[in-house]
């Protein structure tokens, strides 16, 4: 194990607190573990993975999460943390030991305006749900834990006429996952081509560690440096080194293991290091989120081109003119011929289904912000389909919400439809599972990496399905096995792509991070060195190494 690098004096100080507020009569543990059978939608996720657990319990305040955590401790019970459990790589899925839920943490705690930046925020509990938080910005009604203060509801009747303009962009596809999840997985989605990751709208955190002590994190605050760290006083006085791991991140989307200075060598904020950490450094209680600006109307253009070649070369235009007086582009997503053919037949892609074409074209679903009219930045879309060797006349436009709400249901259906296929197969193998890569690499590697599906893919004859993300280079490869040997040979391929995106600069894990499932792709994407730095920094956090047992490492 390498050794830390020399410490600078002093290190920033994280100065942790106890717990406010208090317990119900009772609390903890919660549930008895007689009725662990009753909630046995807490022992998965969407991973279809099933674990095990001798208790769930549902704190609903801060206090109620560090007096969870301390028995634990006083037991030497592991502790999975679920949110919506709408994750596909088994994190909340526990390995026995104790659920922890913060489903119940799901009021807002403040709403302010920060001049500097031009933004609103929102304090929210880490369990209100996404489409619910949507839908109160939308209305300007939130639901807060007491009532708002004179200056909070002045602030309030501002917003409220122009609530409709006001976003918070991070649009996973599941819309039941809850904050506190989306900030642990660093949830994107579609808009992440526009507006990047959940990450990049988080001002700040409230966690709970390990051991009962609370950190209050503004983002800014406390920056460390890679390869140094940070000192964490506790309540009782005692301190701990917080190390910094030293790695280099790839430049692409990311959701790999902790993060960290991207260069490898420069300063970092504790708020990045458990945003994305999937449970396993703290439970996070509360977050602060930014709200960004959306002026113009919403449309989506289905482009529709002969094959991927022409696909990629509509993304690198778009790229290019991503800004045009006219639109904006909010993103670029991908489906090949066979999700297509598979949709014409599906039923929850409602009456747009019918429109879709067959043959070897590829579709680029390409969402727009238009800022002056309408016809014409269509047409200017239209242009750079025909530009880039796609068929302009056939593409697809929808303008609205009907529209726009017809077009979204079609992406969202995919992977139902492939979900539906493996719930077939496992009829005959229950224990397969589809096999799905989430892997990101620099534009230049586009077409490259394209061309390595699609060839590899072809000479292993394995059925798969292509979609994902284009415009972040982030494709999910999809392979429904039919039988076991299916699966051993497409887990095989699966590595062989990891080496061979990693080697192009790539991430191994976008957005899906790597849960349970994926710990088998770790080693690809880093060496020994930083592995141990992840793991000396887990350790620092949670000595028992308690929390997220099974997720990130085998342990």
């Amino acid at each position: 194990m390498a050794a830390d690098p020399p410490r600078p004096a002093p290190l920033p100080t994280l100065v942790g607190r106890s717990p406010r507020g208090g317990l119900r009569p009772g609390f903890p543990p919660g549930p008895a573990p007689a009725e662990v059978e009753r909630l046995a939608g807490y022992l998965a996720d969407e991973s279809r993975l099933r674990g095990n657990a001798e208790l769930v319990a549902f704190p609903e305040s801060e206090a109620e999460v560090a007096a969870l955590l301390r028995e634990a401790g006083r037991r030497g019970a592991g502790v999975t943390v679920s949110a919506g459990r709408t994750g596909v790589v088994g994190g909340a899925v526990p390995l026995g030991g104790w659920v922890l839920s913060v489903e119940r943490l799901d009021r807002v705690h403040g709403f302010t305006w920060h001049q500097q930046a031009g933004e609103f925020r929102l304090r929210v509990g880490a369990g209100l749900p996404l489409d619910r938080l949507q839908r109160a910005i939308r209305a300007g009604r939130f639901p807060f834990a007491e009532p708002p203060d004179g200056p909070t509801r002045a602030l309030l009747e501002e917003f409220r006429p122009q609530s409709t303009r006001w976003a918070f962009p991070p649009d996973p596809t599941e819309t039941t996952a809850r904050l506190g999840g989306m900030v642990a997985s660093n949830a994107s989605g579609a808009r992440t081509f526009a507006f990047g990751p959940t990450r990049a709208h988080v001002r700040g955190l409230t966690v709970v560690l390990a051991d009962g002590t609370v950190l209050d994190l503004p983002r800014g605050t406390f920056m460390g440096w890679a390869g140094h760290g940070w000192t964490l006083r506790r309540p009782d006085g005692t301190t701990a080194h917080l190390p910094a791991p030293v790695y280099g991140l790839p430049p692409t989307k990311h959701a790999a293991g902790y993060f960290t200075s991207p260069g490898g060598s420069g300063p970092v904020d504790p708020v990045d290091l458990f945003i994305g950490s999937e449970g396993t450094l703290g439970v996070i209680t509360e977050v602060e989120i930014a709200l960004r600006p959306l002026d113009g109307q919403e449309a989506e253009v289905v482009a529709l081109f002969p094959g991927v070649g022409e696909a990629c070369r509509y993304v690198d235009l778009m790229r290019a003119h991503r800004e045009e007086p006219g639109f904006a582009v909010e993103a670029l997503e991908y489906m090949d011929a066979g999700s297509l053919g598979l949709l014409q037949g599906a039923v929850l892609a409602g009456e747009v289904s019918n429109r879709l074409p067959g043959g070897a074209t590829v579709a680029v679903f390409t969402g727009l912000r238009l800022k002056k009219g309408v016809a014409d930045p269509l047409e200017a879309v239209g242009k750079l389909v025909a530009e880039a060797g796609g068929n302009a006349d056939d593409s697809l436009a929808g303008v609205g919400g009907v529209d726009i709400g017809r077009l979204k249901r079609i992406r969202h259906a995919l992977p139902e439809t492939i979900n539906a296929l493996v719930a077939r197969v496992r009829e005959t193998h229950p224990g397969l599972t589809k096999l799905a890569t989430d892997m990101a690499v620099p534009d230049r590697h586009l077409a490259e990496v394209m061309a390595v599906y699609d060839a590899d893919l072809r000479a292993a004859g394995l059925p798969h399905y292509i979609f994902g993300h284009i415009g972040n280079n982030h494709l999910h490869v999809n392979i429904v096995p039919r039988d076991p040997d299916d699966y051993g040979r497409g887990r095989d391929l699966y590595a062989g792509f990891a080496r061979r995106v990693v080697a192009m600069g790539g991430s191994v894990s976008a957005e899906h991070g790597i849960g349970k499932l994926k710990k088998y792709l770790m080693p690809a994407q880093f060496g020994p060195e930083a592995l141990d730095g992840m793991r000396r920094l887990r350790r620092a956090l949670d000595p028992d190494l308690r929390l997220g047992r099974g997720t990130l490492f085998d342990l």
